[in-house]
């Protein structure tokens, strides 16, 4: 990334290492966050089909496994989120520790890229991918309406203050097209896109409730229809292939 702006890392681990539960159900804004990536997975497996026997990357877990089936391989700065899970590994996504073309598939949720230099994350990415695999990948975009009218808007890269699940938190946002052209850069082809938490960045801005704000995250369901609009919102989630 040209910016040279850093995130803390130390901060983050000490943040996820300290949260109770990554996905908290009495936090709307995280559940439905939560929800759109169970869902998306699944139907996600219905098409890829893997099996008892497939290795899946899971960048970042924090001990979930979103009903993947297969051998799971998890990875996370939190140490407190993994130590008790099998196949656990304590590194950073931009420095993974498998052997070339290792995995039969994998994700990575959570905006878990978003702390991260993409371009590394996704280069380890698709060493470690076989080749025609499947890896799912959700992260925060700069064309959100929390952004409109601010020189963060659309911008390729640019670090803003968040929020997570009540805690103060600072991220890295992206384009969505200077994500795709690194996916591309690593030899995948995009196959599916989601965009949701389209209407409820805008009321977080104004109101800085995240609570009162996940409340119009409803209206997703009748903005994802509407050209142009459906394009705006915090999260993507995409399915790459590896060619």
């Amino acid at each position: 990334m040209e910016n040279n702006e850093k995130i803390d890392m130390d901060y983050v681990r000490d943040l996820y290492n300290n949260m109770e539960n990554i996905w908290p159900e009495d936090d709307l804004w995280y559940t439905y966050t939560h929800n759109k990536i169970v869902d998306y997975v699944n139907n996600y497996i219905n098409i890829n089909d893997f099996t008892k026997q497939s290795r899946i990357l899971n960048v970042g877990s924090g001990g979930n496994t979103y009903n993947i089936p297969g051998i799971q391989y998890h990875t996370d700065i939190a140490y407190e989120k993994i130590k008790n899970v099998p196949n656990s590994y304590l590194t950073s996504a931009e420095s993974l520790p498998f052997l070339n073309e290792f995995f039969d598939g994998g994700i990575c949720v959570g905006s878990v890229i978003n702390y991260c230099d993409p371009y590394k994350v996704i280069g380890e990415i698709s060493r470690t991918l076989k080749p025609n695999t499947t890896f799912i990948l959700d992260f925060e975009q700069s064309k959100s309406f929390q952004f409109i009218n601010t020189p963060d808007f659309n911008s390729d890269t640019a670090i803003i203050q968040s929020f997570n699940s009540g805690n103060e938190d600072r991220i890295w946002v992206f384009s969505e097209k200077y994500i795709c052209n690194i996916i591309k850069t690593f030899g995948f082809e995009i196959k599916t896109k989601q965009y949701f938490h389209i209407l409820s960045p805008l009321l977080y801005r104004i109101t800085k409730d995240e609570q009162y704000a996940a409340k119009f995250s409803t209206y997703d369901k009748y903005l994802k229809h509407i050209p142009y609009i459906k394009h705006i919102s915090c999260n993507i989630i995409l399915t790459m292939q590896k060619v």
